[in-house]
């Protein structure tokens, strides 16, 4: 066909879908959705028969003889799509190949339900992808084969309703509720892998790379939300008449890097006399049986990935936290706010007693310091509660707070003096250790 023929039926295809009506629209989406499936479908099957016939036991490997590395390489190369998309098609087709007996006779299908909406075209690989890793991650918890069948099905029930994104929320969900005290490890690990990159780029631009932790996350993108939000942006309705040189042209990007610049400024303009409160609320949502034992999930408001029952006692104690105590079925208990949190005058009472992070060798200053509670604030109910006074509470760095909450340390107060009395598994005598910055006994 010549350009110009093409170019022409191009045109034509153009003008077709423009005087499609809406229902008409709506149609031909929906099934070319399915059909785009049933390609990925077809791309899977023939994508794991292709990695079976790579893989290292066989005598010569397909993969190897053409040159690449992997089977997804290869398949990638082969079949011209992304890397991502050959590694979604490998994976759904080597989960989903027929398995035989050692005499050759076909065995049932291990997930028969995801299956089923691949080759219908139901399901995306992507999906079919997700589904299979989460299924893979649990299959340990579920104890019998038909508590693991009925999770499958749960999931691409989830599949077939929702989008990726509601289906990912939908495996996160069911991961947090066959592992309830999976979470913490997990978000352990997420901490750890937490970072920010900072990038000199040639043209003069500096960029600034994070990959944030589900709690680090959660104080950046409210943080951020409470400087972007439109609803906070002040504006003046004269009618109709927009003088367009007061409007505002920023892209949302733009927004969020001169509210992240604001923070910045902020931040050092009170850094001496700041005693760590926020500006801003955090909403954290837990159960209340996971807040009282510390083993299972809670969520901040605006994250995907929960975090540990642990994490949200630490968050709890913290300034402008709000956190949501459920009960059964999900009915609220108590919004916890009030005077469980320390007053700024305690907080400097604090500043001047502890000269910042009572830890052995930690040198953090009380403007970088987090007012902890020592009998925390979810122990007990009612006036059992810890006490928000100054023996209550200490002064400590996120990091070593954090130590304190989840590595089973104690801290007492004795004569204005804080001792941290290590856990059984690092002293079995649990003798106290004097904390706190050196000071002559005079100066309390």
């Amino acid at each position: 066909m010549r350009e110009a023929d093409w170019a022409g039926d191009r045109a034509s295809l153009a003008e077709v879908v423009e005087g499609m009506t809406d229902a008409t629209l709506l149609e031909c989406l929906e099934q070319l959705g399915a059909l785009a499936n049933l390609v990925g479908a077809v791309g899977a099957r023939l994508a794991g028969e292709f990695a079976a016939r790579s893989q290292q036991d066989v005598a010569e490997p397909l993969a190897k003889r053409l040159g690449n590395r992997t089977a997804p390489v290869g398949v990638a190369a082969i079949a011209h799509v992304s890397a991502g998309a050959a590694a979604d098609w490998c994976r759904v087709g080597e989960q989903l190949r027929v398995r035989r007996t050692l005499t050759g006779d076909v065995l049932p299908e291990q997930h028969p339900a995801v299956a089923a909406a691949v080759d219908s075209g139901s399901v995306c690989t992507e999906g079919a992808a997700l589904i299979l890793s989460t299924l893979q991650a649990v299959a340990d918890k579920a104890g019998d084969p038909e508590r693991l069948t009925a999770w499958e099905e749960f999931l691409v029930q989830e599949a077939l309703a929702e989008s990726v994104a509601g289906l990912r929320q939908a495996c996160r969900a069911l991961l947090v509720h066959a592992d309830p005290g999976g979470v913490e490890p997990r978000e352990q690990e997420l901490r750890a892998k937490a970072e920010t990159r900072v990038i000199k780029r040639r043209d003069g631009m500096t960029a600034i790379l994070t990959e944030a932790d589900p709690e680090s996350a959660g104080w950046i993108l409210t943080a951020l939300d409470a400087r972007t939000a439109p609803r906070r942006e002040v504006r003046f309705d004269d009618g109709d008449d927009v003088d367009s040189a007061v409007q505002d042209t920023r892209t949302a990007g733009q927004k969020r890097l001169d509210a992240l610049v604001s923070m910045a400024r902020d931040s050092l303009k009170h850094d001496a006399g700041d005693m760590s409160g926020t500006a801003v609320t955090l909403l954290v949502t837990v159960n209340h049986d996971a807040l009282v034992s510390g083993v299972g999930s809670a969520m901040i408001s605006g994250i995907d990935e929960p975090i540990s029952a642990v994490t949200a006692r630490r968050l709890a104690c913290e300034a402008r936290i709000l956190p949501v105590v459920l009960g059964g079925a999900s009915q609220p208990l108590d919004l916890g706010e009030g005077r469980r949190l320390f007053s700024e005058a305690q907080r400097y009472a604090m500043a001047v007693r502890d000269g910042g992070c009572i830890w052995p060798g930690c040198g953090e200053p009380p403007g970088r310091c987090e007012a902890a509670h020592l009998k925390a604030w979810h122990q007990g109910a009612g006036d059992s509660r810890g006490p928000t006074n100054l023996d209550n509470g200490v002064l400590l760095c996120r990091f070593h707070h954090r130590r304190l909450d989840n590595d089973g340390w104690a801290v007492e107060v004795r004569g204005g003096t804080p001792y941290l009395i290590p856990p059984p598994w690092i002293d079995p005598t649990r003798t106290p250790r004097r904390a706190g910055r050196p000071r002559l006994d005079g100066a309390a």
